[in-house]
């Protein structure tokens, strides 16, 4: 009996780190927080999740997902034509082009579009619209084509042909970001990675430990 009265006294004089792992499987601050957490917590500040409700990364998410399902929709279609009528464009000379833009994002992504007219009337028979990474179109020729495969496979010369790979891996690139951006809040909900959440309570425990230490 005397040795059991023994182990008692010991283990309420564990160091704090030990106490700090809780009770009935409540984790450590260490099962939670990651290297670039305690980076953020050792300069003072929290990190970035630390401020971000569980709702709003699930939105978040959400929204990610939806660029990708919005750039697959809205460019993907286009671009697969053009990639299964590539060289088979010539250009087409009872079309011409019309209203050419294009917006750059960031230094990094364009947003390119163009109406696409019969000489003999006013009206828009086609558009065209693509992005690509790295460059804009300042300068280049609106020549209107069309696939000698398919008649009803319009578009601009540049288009089809000078910045068909770059779109393609511009589409590619756009997929995966988003894609990942989408994983990344949804994994931060999964590991408990929010506000008040249990990885939020290992901050909390990581803090109060080494402000008792200090």
């Amino acid at each position: 009996m005397a040795d059991f009265g023994k182990r008692t006294t010991n283990a309420r004089q564990e160091p704090p780190h030990q106490q700090a792992s809780g009770v009935h499987g409540t984790p450590t601050w260490s099962d939670h927080i990651s290297s670039r957490d305690l980076k953020a917590l050792e300069r003072g500040r929290l990190p970035a999740w630390a401020n971000m409700s569980r709702l709003k990364l699930l939105s978040f998410a959400l929204l990610m997902g939806a660029m990708v399902l919005g750039a697959v929709g809205f460019y993907g279609p286009e671009l697969a034509r053009d990639l299964r009528y590539a060289g088979t464009y010539s250009v087409a000379y009872d079309l011409r082009a019309t209203d050419g833009r294009c917006s750059r994002y960031i230094f990094l992504v364009s947003l390119c579009s163009a109406k696409i007219h019969s000489v003999m009337s006013e009206a828009a028979t086609s558009s065209t619209e693509f992005l690509m990474s790295f460059r804009g179109a300042d300068g280049a020729e609106m020549v209107p084509v069309r696939s000698t495969v398919d008649a009803s496979a319009v578009g601009i010369q540049y288009a089809v042909s000078d910045v068909l790979l770059n779109r393609t891996l511009s589409l590619l690139g756009v997929m995966l970001f988003f894609g990942w951006a989408a994983w990344f809040f949804l994994d931060c909900v999964r590991k408990g990675r929010y506000k008040d959440g249990p990885a939020y309570e290992a901050v909390k425990q990581y803090v109060a430990l080494h402000s008792n230490s200090g």
